[in-house]
Parts: C-alpha cells; structure tokens; sequence
C-alpha cells in the first residue's frame, strides 16, 4: 500500500468512527452552548434526556426577570399549565406534570420557591429544578385566609418562615417558624377589619414581614427575637404627606385581569372555560419589558370567580405568579 492510499485508509476510519459517535458523548463546553439558547423548560427537558446531558445548573442561568404563571388543582391530577409572560411571539404555554402540587395550596411564592401545603404536610418546592424542601408540619388544617411569606431562599440557615391569618374579627394570628426549629411560635396581634381587611399579600421587606389587604392596609412584624413587634399603616400616594415612610416595593391589584390573563391562558368562554380561580401572589424583581411591572412589585392574591349565572357551572381550580429560578438543593438539606 503506498502512503497516500494509507492516508486515505486512516481518514476513512476516522470518518467512520465520527458517524457512529453517540449523542451522550457530546463535548460539555457544546452542551452547555446549546443549553445557553433553550428556554428554561426546554431546559428541563434537555436535562433530562441522559445522564451525561445533566448540565450544572451554574451552566444556566436564567434572569429572574420574567414572570410566569401555574395553574393548577384543575382535576387533572398532577398535570398543570405553564405560562410564560411575553410578547406574543415569545409567550409561550405549557403542560407539565408536577405530581407534588396535586392535592396542594400554594401559600407563598418568592424567589422561584413555592410555600405548599397538603393536609398537615408543608414544604418548600422549586417547580423549576423539582428540588423539594420539608418543614416541620403546620400547627393548623384550615387554610380560609391564610398567606405566607419567607425572608430568604429556603436554602439560607437564617431563613424564617411565617404564616398569618385573621384569628378573629379584631386579632390576628400569626405562626413564625426558623430554619433549625422543629416547632412553631405563635404570636397575636389586635388589628380590626378596618385598618387590616382579607391579607391578600405578603412581603419580606425592609427586615420586617409585611402584610397587604386590597384596600390599602399594611401591618408590619418585626421577627427579630429581641423584638416581634407589630406596627400598622395605611398606603398612601407618593407625595401625598412629606412625613411619609417609602415603601421599597409598588403594590399590584387584581393582575389576572390587567394583564388579560384568561385570554392568555387560553380561555374561551365555553361551558368548559367557565372557572373560579384562587391565586397565589409573589413579590417580583422589577421587569423591564411588562411597564406596568418595571418596578419591584409586590402582586396580591385575588380570587376571580364567573358571573352569578355561571357560578354553579365552575370548576375550582389554582394559580400562583412565580419568578423563574433554577435552584438544585444540596444532599441531605434539613430544616
């Protein structure tokens, strides 16, 4: 065999050995170019299609904002929609299947986790990366007017969890919970209808749990161990008084409607789209693109419920606002 028909032999077997090379031996730095253009349930997907797909989740990194929107509990089991808020040629819809929201209510939703509860059982849940968090169990079963917030990422060893609701018409309860706890504290606060209505939200701003009614009241909690005390306020126009405390968020009503979401959902007015929803509130990072949502954003729950005609038609399901996070929790995480 003369040279040349030898180098033509070894390229021919170098040839041949590339056409049967295996998807999953595809180089990282190639992998991680090709994840940088998925969106992020794309993402997920890609992940999951072999092991050696499992890029890092340093790898992607999405903005945080965005905001999207689950529903869910629609007697379909597990299976859920999830939207992506955008233009209308990147708005995107999907059906995912996430089995640990069946049966579940959303009380909190921040910084890409969700704050669940089913029966007694409550956990963190980042519906993102499927990483789950348990809590020591809820000191309570009924759920009429709860909300919930956490001052940190679940992840944090100083994160602290709480839970308020109207213990009666003219006192509040609220149960506090810190990672490495295995108990509850319940603390109460004399506060009528008239300076706090329904809690429709709840923030951790400024070291102090806020909490948010749809007529402008605003109670604060100071979790502090040296502290827990309680201040109440009402919202008023910037500008409206020189002697006036500045939130550092802007307070969002009744978003479902602004933001035209039954049609975005997909919602057509039949027999079958006829619904009442509960939905969960978040406080958002601000986004640049949505003008109504520029600014850090605090968007209240709200429940949207049919016409008196149609209320015995609808079927009852949920809804959370989330801002997208990928978030992997490390072996062995307790709380």
């Amino acid at each position: 065999m003369s040279e040349s028909e030898e180098c033509k032999e070894m390229k021919r077997s170098k040839s041949d050995e590339w056409e049967v090379a295996e998807w999953c031996n595809l180089p990282g730095d190639l992998l991680s170019r090709i994840a940088s253009y998925l969106e992020l349930i794309d993402f997920l997907s890609f992940r999951s299609v072999c092991k050696e797909w499992l890029i890092p989740p340093s790898e992607y990194n999405p903005s945080g904002r965005e905001l999207w929107f689950l529903l869910y509990g629609n007697g379909e089991g597990s299976h859920c929609s999830f939207l992506k808020l955008g233009s209308p040629n990147s708005e995107r819809l999907y059906t995912v299947n996430f089995p640990e929201l069946d049966g579940a209510t959303c009380l909190a939703s921040y910084l890409g986790w969700l704050l669940l509860v089913r029966e007694r059982a409550m956990f963190f849940f980042c519906p993102f990366s499927r990483a789950k968090i348990d809590l020591p169990d809820c000191p309570f079963t009924d759920l009429s007017e709860h909300v919930a917030a956490f001052s940190a990422d679940p992840t944090c060893q100083d994160c602290v969890v709480v839970v308020v609701s109207r213990k009666s018409e003219v006192e509040m309860e609220l149960h506090l919970l810190r990672r490495g706890n295995k108990e509850w504290h319940k603390h109460c606060h004399r506060c009528g209808r008239s300076t706090l209505n329904t809690v429709s939200g709840a923030a951790f701003s400024e070291e102090k749990f806020q909490f948010l009614d749809a007529d402008d009241g605003l109670v604060t909690f100071n979790a502090d161990k040296s502290s827990k005390s309680w201040a109440n306020y009402r919202i008023v126009n910037h500008g409206s008084s020189k002697d006036v405390e500045a939130l550092e968020y802007h307070v969002r009503k009744n978003m479902f409607g602004v933001l035209k979401m039954g049609q975005r959902l997909g919602f057509g007015g039949g027999e079958d789209d006829v619904v009442s929803i509960s939905i969960c509130g978040t406080m958002i990072l601000g986004i640049p693109w949505l003008h109504i949502l520029r600014n850090d954003s605090v968007i209240l729950s709200e429940t949207i419920v049919p016409d008196q005609q149609h209320v015995a038609l609808a079927r009852q399901i949920k809804g959370v606002w989330i801002q997208p996070r990928y978030v992997q929790v490390p072996p062995g995480l307790t709380w």
